[in-house]
């Protein structure tokens, strides 16, 4: 992920928050101004695809003590 330098970086997954996110909840609390959540969309232009919502999970976590969403293909194992 080249947004905010956090490629390469920790990104600590909040299983609590990740369990029920979904595309619905992504957007909507995205355009109601949640900062990870449009943050996510804006940098994500195949978002709005049909295909996106059906081919890539969501995952909330955190990098640096900052809140982010990032899809499945946006990660890599350790």
């Amino acid at each position: 992920v080249t947004h905010q330098d956090i490629g390469g970086k920790e990104f600590i997954v909040d299983e609590k928050v990740t369990a029920d996110l979904t595309y619905s909840e992504v957007y909507e609390k995205g355009t109601m101004g949640n900062p990870a959540c449009l943050n996510f969309i804006l940098r994500r232009p195949d978002f709005l695809s049909d295909e996106f919502k059906h081919k890539h999970k969501l995952y909330y976590g955190h990098v640096d003590g900052l809140g982010y969403v990032v899809a499945d293909d946006e990660l890599e194992d350790l």
